[in-house]
């Protein structure tokens, strides 16, 4: 089986495994992200020790909440946007979801379309 670290977001590891995308609850110790699947545990290096670096990297990334389907696209690349700026707009829970700009910036990239199912973590917009 091939497991691969994808990303981390508070304590949830997204895993791509086999080819598939999985999230999965996840533990640090030191640089070692370790977690359970399956039935068995598993333990990968990320290289790195979670920093405030990493945490500033996170900021700049709109991600989804929690999964569900993405209805509208409010914004394109290279478009210029104020802080509140409605950017997408996520149908979960059977209810409307807006992912607004955190800060001021310009939309670097748009990484989800319309009708699009996506899961908790998954980047919808990458703002510089």
């Amino acid at each position: 089986m091939k497991v691969e670290l994808i990303a981390t977001r508070d304590n949830i590891a997204e895993l791509r495994v086999d080819g598939r995308t999985v999230f999965i609850p996840y533990i640090v110790q030191g640089t070692t992200v370790s977690f359970k699947y399956e039935g068995e545990t598993y333990s990968i290096d990320s290289g790195e020790k979670s920093s405030p670096v990493k945490r500033r990297h996170r900021d700049h990334s709109m991600t989804a909440p929690m999964p569900g389907v993405v209805l509208k696209v409010l914004t394109s690349p290279g478009q210029q946007v104020a802080k509140g700026t409605p950017l997408v707009i996520l149908e979960a829970m059977k209810m409307e979801h807006v992912i607004a700009a955190p800060r001021d910036g310009t939309i670097a990239a748009v990484n989800c379309r319309e009708g699009e199912l996506v899961q908790p973590g998954f980047d919808l917009i990458e703002l510089q």
